[in-house]
């Protein structure tokens, strides 16, 4: 497979560290947003110098250009790992959820971020647990770990005890599942992690409408709770599917933008491209 292009995302607020990266910080240092003009004295750097500002001053003081640093983010993804990641239609939806991490660390590190990650699914992962960090092997620890993860439980509780493992200080979080999730999962989990800039990636697979059968007997599956059920297949069913997978849409919908971030949906295989636009539509 091709290599994609690195995710060029970006933040609507500032980082405060003093890591240098490429978002636009709040302290002092390098970057390229003007912060204010200063006397030489107060940052004596004669490369900044401001011959307008120094020419106009009655008293002859030697102005200097003062910038905001360019600082680094943290940038980690929550990855859920219940049962019904392990779905396998189109795409294998967990190795999708590989793809996105990977390259998201990928992207990071060459952006001068940390990146962390965490998975879990009733009960966190310890054996993928990645502390935010600058990182330039992240990616080849993801393709490597992802590949023992074994989908299973038919809850996301852990996910909710990844909260505490995460920085006090804002990062960037990317909440990786298909959200099959009792109702107000994901507003709780959301309400809790309000303090940091959260995008939720939502997955889906072709092959959960395009493959159903029209009519005859077919045998549905939760992949949650693994249990099975035989059903005929009728226009009305159809439509009564087509309704739920709706609602459902609508209230992963409704719940990311109560808490500012509409969900980033990739429909079958990943595409970074597609991510990067996602977030030039939302820096618009």
């Amino acid at each position: 497979m091709a290599q994609q292009p690195l995710i060029h995302y970006h933040v609507r607020w500032r980082p405060s560290g003093h890591q240098p990266g490429a978002s636009q910080g709040l302290v002092a240092g390098t970057g390229d947003q003007l912060r204010s003009v200063v006397p030489l004295r107060d940052n004596p750097d004669p490369r900044r110098l401001d011959l307008r500002a120094s020419s106009r001053d009655p008293y002859e003081n030697i102005w200097v250009r003062d910038f905001n640093l360019n600082s680094a983010l943290k940038v980690i993804v929550l990855v859920d790992t219940s049962a019904s990641m392990g779905y396998i239609g189109k795409v294998n939806r967990l190795h999708v959820a590989q793809q996105v991490a990977s390259q998201l660390a990928l992207s990071a590190y060459r952006s001068g971020d940390a990146f962390g990650l965490y998975a879990a699914g009733e009960t966190i992962n310890k054996e993928c647990m990645l502390p935010p960090k600058a990182n330039r092997g992240a990616w080849l620890w993801v393709n490597h770990h992802f590949p023992k993860i074994q989908p299973h439980g038919n809850s996301m509780d852990g996910l909710f005890d990844t909260v505490s493992y995460l920085p006090q200080k804002r990062c960037l979080v990317f909440l990786i599942s298909d959200f099959r999730w009792p109702d107000g999962k994901l507003k709780s989990l959301l309400k809790k992690l309000n303090h940091h800039d959260v995008i939720p990636v939502m997955l889906q697979d072709p092959a959960e409408i395009d493959e159903q059968p029209q009519r005859g007997i077919a045998m549905l599956r939760d992949t949650e709770t693994g249990n099975q059920k035989f059903v005929w297949m009728r226009p009305a069913l159809q439509i009564q599917m087509a309704e739920m997978r709706a609602q459902h849409i609508k209230t992963v919908e409704t719940a990311s933008r109560l808490y500012g971030n509409k969900p980033f949906v990739v429909r079958g295989a990943f595409s970074s491209a597609l991510l990067t636009e996602y977030f030039m539509r939302r820096s618009a």
